[in-house]
């Protein structure tokens, strides 16, 4: 199901911005205004009372000839009122009746238009000062306003454009790029190189994405161990009885007795059932790993050991096994014997396999920090990219008939015993796999 239709972010932003901009641009024109009027009417006060201050200290007449002198020279109209009510110059009962009740000192506004003022100007006159209020400056009509708000509201969308451009439009591109983000572990977000927060929010979903992708794998390994965990306990007691009989009777097999082709075929079935009994003790290893039994192992010892049981598989493919691993060095680690062999067992058989028409298997040792490093490189065709990616991955093979589980096993057995295993191509051809264990101290 699709999300329910809203408008977009772009389109919010816009909005918004806007009726912030013009909603401000109002307020402000509404308080300058009011200031405006405010220093209007301060002045029309202090000029009235300037005025009036000059005719009561000179004690001039309150005639109409002094009102219209003042009134044309201050470019208002103005009257002397005094105790009887009465008005000079004279003005028509209608226009003079609000005049008569003003408050004294305090600007008023009348009908028509106009701002009056009366001040005292003795204890029998007063002087009464109009005005028509004066135009306002600062209204949205006057063309001087208009183009200011035009001005400021063009500044206002190229920075609504900027903020836009640097906020708005990355977390677009951003949510866009969302649409199989999370099926594809190899796609970065472009924004993820910024240094903001934007940047930010692009990498967490890109690491989100990673531990859910890791996360995933984990789940599915965890269920093909689980499978495999029931039919590797089944199978081990179905082979397991067969095998341990057939190798009862091998050994009782006198080999003295035999002729040397009989008894190199007996030793045959003797390194065969050891083979045999080291796969099912991988897959027991898959579906119940156990820690390690550690013991004071002679590396050189453990090599020769592994070696010599598979010598007869090397001959038959025509490998030839070199062994400079600890000659001489008295290497010693502490490990599991048995699963150490199996690991080794692993690798020189995953060699011999990779050799088909022959060829040689070296495997040398070097010390590197307290760590012993066991290098196993044959002649064949090396890795395959997918291989150096995968390689150790349960079930990955590019073996025909291969089952993926032999890597998986020495990479888990090793790091049971704090090394680790890597796989790497020799720049002059090859495979190499590179074992690292701690020493024994």
């Amino acid at each position: 199901m699709h999300p329910p239709a809203r408008l977009r972010l772009t389109t919010r932003f816009v909005v918004v911005f806007a009726a912030f901009v013009a909603a401000g641009s109002l307020l402000l024109l509404a308080m300058f205004q009011h200031q405006q009027e405010q220093e209007q009417e301060r002045v029309f006060a202090a000029l009235a009372r300037v005025d009036a201050d000059f005719v009561r200290r000179l004690n001039l007449p309150r005639s109409v000839k002094l009102a219209g002198d003042l009134g044309q020279l201050l470019g208002m109209q103005i009257h002397f009122l005094d105790a009887q009510g009465r008005l000079e110059p004279v003005l028509s009962d209608k226009e003079a009746a609000p005049l008569k009740t003003l408050e004294d000192g305090r600007v008023q506004e009348l009908e028509g238009g106009w701002q009056v003022l009366k001040l005292g100007l003795d204890e029998r006159h007063s002087m009464i000062f109009l005005r028509r209020k004066p135009e306002m400056t600062l209204s949205l009509w006057h063309p001087a306003t208009r183009n200011a708000l035009l001005v400021f509201w063009g500044l206002s969308a190229a920075l609504g454009w900027v903020i836009a451009g640097q906020v708005v439009r990355p977390v677009t591109r951003l949510t866009r790029g969302l649409a199989g983000f999370f099926e594809n572990r190899d796609r970065v977000p472009a924004e993820a190189g910024r240094r903001d927060e934007i940047g930010a929010l692009a990498r967490a979903l890109t690491q989100a994405r990673d531990d859910l992708v890791e996360e995933r794998r984990r789940r599915e390994q965890s269920e093909r161990l689980a499978l495999l965990g029931r039919m590797a306990t089944g199978l081990a007691h179905e082979i397991k009885n067969p095998l341990a009989s057939i190798q009862l009777h091998a050994q009782l097999v006198d080999a003295g007795a035999l002729d040397a082709e009989s008894a190199q075929s007996l030793r045959h079935v003797q390194a065969e059932v050891r083979v045999i009994e080291g796969l099912v003790n991988q897959w027991l290893y898959l579906a119940r790993p156990q820690p390690p039994r550690m013991e004071l192992l002679d590396l050189e010892e453990v090599l020769k050991e592994v070696l010599s049981a598979l010598q007869p598989q090397a001959d038959h493919a025509g490998v030839r096994l070199v062994n400079d691993a600890g000659a001489g060095a008295g290497l010693k680690l502490k490990g599991d014997r048995a699963r150490l062999q199996q690991v080794f067992r692993n690798l020189v058989l995953n060699a011999i396999q990779a050799m088909p028409r022959g060829g040689l298997l070296e495997v040398d040792s070097k010390v590197v920090e307290g760590r012993c490093v066991l290098v196993f490189r044959d002649h064949g065709a090396g890795f395959s990219k997918q291989a150096l990616d995968h390689g150790v991955e349960l079930f990955f093979s590019e073996k025909e008939g291969g089952m993926g589980v032999g890597l998986n096993v020495a990479q888990e057995i090793i790091s049971a015993h704090g090394g680790g295993l890597m796989l790497k191509n020799h720049p002059e051809g090859g495979a190499l796999v590179e074992l690292s264990l701690p020493l024994a101290s």
